[in-house]
């Protein structure tokens, strides 16, 4: 019966290192605690169940960070130089994200790159992108200029409950951000995507085996474009909603961004090998990242540590889902 229950042994883990944190860390059990973590960690987990889709197809992302970079500099631009508003600079962002995405998937499925090779290179095009359209480059000026259209500000703030679910005489949470619902909503329908369409279906399948899939006469090409399309979509949720909370956007942004979002893929259960994976994984591998790192820097214990306990995290989590693979076979 348990064994059905998806990343049973994930959310043990994470329920026992937070009740750990809960007993032995100063201020964890705040609510000023809970709207950091939340609010933090809620656009990596987006990022994150991003990821998860080029990993389902047997491949991977690398250009994570940098598309993250190029959504949030295409948002700055388009506030700032050209006084659109919020919405439509958002929807930009978003825009153009996803069309990164699915060029890496283009030269992935068409051009016939290694994964690796081609969102390697990408990775180093995008952020020499975000520094050639940089408004803080254009224009000096602006560097210090907030991002303060409505749009972005509400996507920044917190709410009730009752605001989202009209059951505001019933509950009131108003430590509760925005990009978390966002982020739930997010959620729900990459479930319904994933779990109840043939399209989860036939990732799965194109993932799981290649050829075997073409051969069924699934449009494996086709697939492969979509989950790195989908990949950029997600990101540039991500990355608006990031952009939202600093309220401005750096050619820096997002360095280094997709190690942690694919660390957290993987730790929630994505397979490397391809054809597997489920919403709740991700979400709660970023979590579990944020957790750790919060509740050992109130612990007072040392950032390279943080990293080698993080690394030592992710190693389990391979090894762990190396084992199953070989004792199924």
């Amino acid at each position: 019966m348990f064994r059905r229950i998806p990343n049973l042994g994930l959310i043990l883990f994470f329920t026992s290192l937070t009740v750990f944190f809960l007993v032995f860390a100063n201020n964890f059990a705040t609510l000023t605690n809970a709207e950091n973590i939340l609010a933090g960690y809620s656009f990596i987990a987006i990022i994150a169940l991003g990821q998860m889709f080029p990993i389902m197809a047997r491949g991977i992302d690398l250009s994570t960070g940098s598309i993250l970079a190029l959504t949030g500099m295409i948002v700055f631009d388009c506030m700032l130089l050209l006084e659109l508003p919020g919405w439509i600079a958002i929807a930009a962002g978003i825009l153009i994200a996803s069309v990164a995405g699915a060029f890496n998937g283009i030269l992935i499925a068409y051009f016939k790159l290694q994964p690796f090779v081609a969102t390697l290179a990408t990775l180093a095009g995008y952020r020499g992108l975000v520094y050639a359209i940089s408004g803080r480059q254009l224009q000096p000026e602006l560097a210090t200029t907030p991002l303060r259209d409505p749009a972005i500000s509400q996507l920044s703030e917190f709410h009730d409950v009752g605001a989202w679910s009209g059951l505001d005489r019933l509950v009131s949470l108003p430590w509760i951000p925005v990009s978390f619902f966002v982020l739930l909503s997010v959620m729900f329908a990459l479930y319904i995507l994933l779990s109840h369409s043939p399209y989860g279906t036939a990732l799965k399948a194109t993932g799981g085996n290649y050829e075997a899939a073409r051969l069924a006469g699934l449009p494996v090409k086709l697939i492969t474009v979509s989950a790195y399309m989908l990949s950029g979509l997600l990101t540039g949720i991500g990355a608006v909603l990031l952009v939202s909370r600093l309220t401005t956007s750096t050619e820096s942004l997002g360095i280094g961004m997709e190690l942690t979002v694919i660390a957290a893929a993987v730790i929630g259960g994505t397979r490397l090998q391809g054809g597997k994976g489920n919403v709740l994984g991700p979400v709660l591998g970023a979590f579990l990242l944020g957790i750790i790192l919060v509740g050992l820097t109130l612990m007072g214990i040392s950032q390279f540590v943080q990293q080698m306990l993080t690394g030592a995290i992710l190693l389990a989590a391979v090894g762990y889902d190396s084992f199953k693979t070989r004792i199924r076979a």
